[in-house]
């Protein structure tokens, strides 16, 4: 089944067996091919119902008003003939190039567009040198043959991916009765066995999983559980890894006692271990909840911005008949739905095997570094971006030595802006990454921070939207606190080092841990820092125009005399105290000043100024304890009024 009918020009441009050859010459000595199309009959096709041609208007944005009368780089003796010209570029061996053009005498780039020629593995048009597209039925034979093979690959030719094949099971896994032929399984009671098993990371969605392990199911679950009650992402990876051989399964609705705090906390602290010793982590992650499964196929895998491909015919020298089809190349990736949430970062940053089911196709990464696809392009970008860091905590070592305060800023901003359905599970979902973090860089964490880089990360900034606060009883200076995107503070130069010293100090640091064990990574009931620094009184911040005015502007024209010392961002939309109460009735507002920071001419590079970076607090209980409720930075040559007295130390909590 093809697309629309095709004009003339854009048959001979795509379907011409000489073009092809010209483009895809399977010696590599590509050749380009100049060729002109006038925008006016590109627009005149697409009326006439040639897909081809409405689509590359829509993808340049052509057909807008913007392009009317367009005279930039026109040659003199022809106003109105904007060219296409077309060339092969270096980036891929199946990926044209289209420039917009005026005239023979451009040349430079107005706009260009790359596009993707691709071919099915078993079509005739694959011969030449193009594109595979993706395999968007995941839940096929050939898509459960591709894993086995990616991971017999691994069993065989990985070291760092054959040693997690004999793990201690966890305290309970599903137990998917390989053996025998009934399609139900059961909860398996470990006491010491070892064997291979697999993991799944999924959404739950809104509210609680219909069918979960509590106190009264578990004696029913150890003796049987009927599949059908499951939801389908469950039922989906049991089918799954029965496919892949494994026998056990961990999930954790069914293998944690939902009903039991301390169930729950025990096997909490071990999501590191478990999904690090698991032979291989089902990645569920185009379902956004564990009703809607993954293994269904992707026909509506395109964006709506790009729609689905251009499905071409094409006459291959032997008389059989192809199909190339047209796709914009490095179109935005979708983001996976379950890369929206804290929990599962922690998932596959720590599973040596991660096979993923996308919302177009299948991935594969495993701890050797590698990321395979099942054919079509790359998954959502933050995958790809997310190896270094996860092959750093899985083996515990890289080359060259790797910044570690680099890929903690990483971590955190990656990590900061997923949700979870519970406050707390926002320490608890990030438990297993700081613990294997600290064997990296052998330091003391703090609430989120690491000791040696806590002053300039305490100049974190909130970048998402946020009315409150989450953890009221976590500290206010820790990015944790607040459920939203946050970006981290980082004063490196290009080599890592920092040569300017800071305006504060940090004289000590006292956690009160809800958890009797002293547990560094888990939930406090409270945490202050003991600080030493310049401490500036604003007695009337204008919270309304997020600015600070030194002295004791009341009144306008007052506060024209006193222009603006700062600009400031606030933690959260409307701070708060023990009540509701919006920032504007707090009152006054301390600045701490934490950086020094010189600003330059980008253009000119030369030396402007300096800005005063720090803290803004406030003060709840008679100008003893202070709390933290943004960051600000000065204009230039207000640095003086910021670092004016003495230093003082005083308590953040």
């Amino acid at each position: 089944m093809y697309d629309a009918e095709t004009c003339n020009d854009c048959k001979d441009l795509f379907l011409n067996p000489e073009h092809l050859k010209i483009f895809f010459p399977g010696d590599g000595d590509h050749k380009s091919l100049s060729y002109r199309r006038n925008i006016e009959s590109l627009k005149v096709n697409a009326k006439l119902g040639c897909l081809v041609c409405f689509k590359l208007l829509h993808w340049f944005k052509l057909e807008s008003d913007m392009w009317k009368g367009f005279q930039l780089g026109l040659s003199e003796d022809n106003h109105e003939d904007v060219v296409f010209a077309m060339d092969v570029v270096e980036i891929s061996s199946h990926v044209l190039i289209i420039y917009v053009m005026a005239g023979d005498e451009l040349q430079g780039e107005l706009n260009y567009l790359a596009l993707e020629l691709l071919a099915a593995p078993d079509d005739p048009a694959a011969r030449y040198e193009l594109g595979r597209l993706a395999n968007h039925d995941v839940g096929s034979e050939h898509s459960f043959s591709v894993a086995k093979q990616w991971m017999r690959n691994c069993d065989g030719n990985h070291p760092n991916c054959h040693v997690q094949n004999e793990s201690i099971l966890p305290t309970r896994v599903l137990d998917l009765c390989l053996d025998n032929d009934s399609k139900d399984i059961r909860l398996f009671i470990n006491n010491g066995q070892s064997a291979p098993y697999a993991c799944l990371s999924y959404c739950w969605g809104s509210g609680s999983q219909l069918i979960a392990l509590t106190s009264s199911t578990l004696s029913a679950f150890i003796e049987n559980i009927p599949l059908g009650i499951l939801p389908q992402s469950i039922q989906d990876a049991i089918f799954t890894a029965r496919n892949l051989g494994i026998r056990y399964l961990w999930i954790d609705s069914l293998c944690i006692i939902q009903d039991s705090s301390a169930d729950k906390g025990r096997e909490i602290k071990r999501m590191d271990q478990i999904y690090s010793n698991a032979s291989v982590t089902i990645s569920a992650a185009s379902a956004d909840n564990c009703t809607s499964g993954f293994l269904v196929k992707r026909d509506h895998w395109w964006s709506a911005a790009d729609g689905p491909p251009i499905r071409l015919p094409y006459q291959c020298s032997d008389g059989l008949v192809g199909t190339i089809s047209l796709v914009r190349y490095g179109r935005p990736a979708r983001r996976e739905p379950l890369h929206s949430r804290s929990w599962p970062l922690q998932e596959y940053l720590l599973s040596p095997r991660v096979l993923i089911y996308g919302l177009e196709q299948l991935f594969w990464v495993c701890s050797q570094g590698k990321f395979l696809k099942d054919g079509g392009q790359t998954s959502d970008p933050r995958i790809a971006e997310l190896n270094d860091i996860r092959n750093l905590l899985i083996m515990q070592k890289s080359e060259p030595k790797p910044n570690y305060r680099s890929a903690w800023k990483a971590l955190v901003e990656e990590y900061s802006p997923r949700k979870q359905s519970v406050p707390e599970d926002r320490i608890h979902a990030l438990r297993g990454i700081a613990s294997r973090f600290q064997k990296l860089v052998k330091d003391e964490y703090i609430a989120g921070f690491w000791k040696s880089w806590l002053l300039p990360h305490l100049l974190w900034r909130r970048t998402g939207e946020t009315n409150y606060r989450c953890l009221k009883s976590y500290p206010s200076w820790s990015w944790l606190s607040i459920d939203s995107a946050v970006k981290m503070y980082d004063d490196q130069d290009t080599l890592g080092n920092i040569d300017r010293p800071y305006l504060a100090e940090v004289l000590a640091y006292e956690p009160t841990p809800v958890d009797e064990s002293l547990d560094p990574f888990g939930p406090l009931t409270g945490a202050f820092l003991h600080v030493l620094g310049f401490l500036k009184k604003v007695e009337n911040p204008d919270w309304e125009g997020m600015r600070l005015f030194p002295g004791d502007p009341t009144e306008s024209e007052t506060r024209f005399l006193y222009p603006q010392v700062a600009r400031i961002t606030l933690d959260a939309i409307e701070e708060t105290a023990s009540t509701s109460a919006p920032l504007s009735v707090i009152g006054p507002a301390w600045c701490l000043p934490i950086r020094l920071a010189e600003i330059s001419d980008r253009k000119e590079d030369e030396f402007v100024g300096h800005v005063v970076q720090g803290i803004l607090l406030v003060t709840d209980s008679a100008f003893k304890d202070f709390r933290r409720i943004g960051v600000f930075s000065s204009n230039i040559g207000h640095q003086e009024w910021f670092l004016a007295g003495k230093r003082q130390d005083f308590i953040i909590r």
